[in-house]
């Protein structure tokens, strides 16, 4: 569970950065 908590931020924290960069996570994720 902490381990999922710890990638949700990650992914806000992308996402807040520059949003088209969690396009890219999430292929590179899948």
């Amino acid at each position: 569970m902490l381990c999922v908590f710890f990638l949700f931020v990650s992914v806000y924290t992308i996402t807040c950065r520059n949003n088209a960069s969690i396009s890219n996570f999430v292929d590179g994720f899948r």
